[in-house]
């Protein structure tokens, strides 16, 4: 629900020209697994180039530790794609939906490369080997953000 409210009140296009390098915090909630914990929480970072980025994660959830690498590209709706293991050495795929929203980006007008502070909120849904619906606000920098009305 909450991504999906997202992606409703983001009804513009960003375009992302240059470099970016984000991480920050992912709560969430379980659902399934084979223990009764249902909370998720990790941190997650990366780099992007526009709207493609590679993340490298950390969670605790199903009550073991849980390390991934995935591909999110973003076009109008993200999709998350990748691979980790948990602690008990079993491996698993991430994909999932996810949307996101800038609450402090670039100005587009800025005609440098210089990076500048950038902060986004975003939610969606994966499978990590259990079904999670997770938000994080991540903060880093980033070269020029242009929306469609810049």
């Amino acid at each position: 629900m909450i991504a999906i409210a997202l992606l409703v009140g983001s009804s513009t296009r960003a375009d992302a020209d240059g470099v970016n390098v984000l991480a920050g915090p992912i709560l969430g909630l379980q659902f399934g697994g084979a223990t009764d914990s249902h909370s998720v929480f990790g941190i997650e970072g990366g780099v992007g180039l526009g709207p493609e980025r590679v993340n490298l994660g950390f969670e605790y959830r199903d009550r073991k530790a849980f390390g991934y690498v995935e591909i999110d590209p973003w076009y109008i709706l993200g999709i998350s794609l990748g691979a980790g293991i948990d602690s008990a050495g079993a491996l698993h795929p991430v994909g999932g939906v996810w949307e996101g929203i800038p609450l402090k980006f670039p100005d587009c007008k800025e005609t440098n490369s210089r990076f500048q502070t950038t902060v986004t909120l975003s939610a969606g849904y994966r499978y990590t080997g259990v079904h999670e619906i997770y938000f994080s606000v991540k903060a880093g920098a980033s070269q020029n953000l242009c929306l469609p009305t810049d």
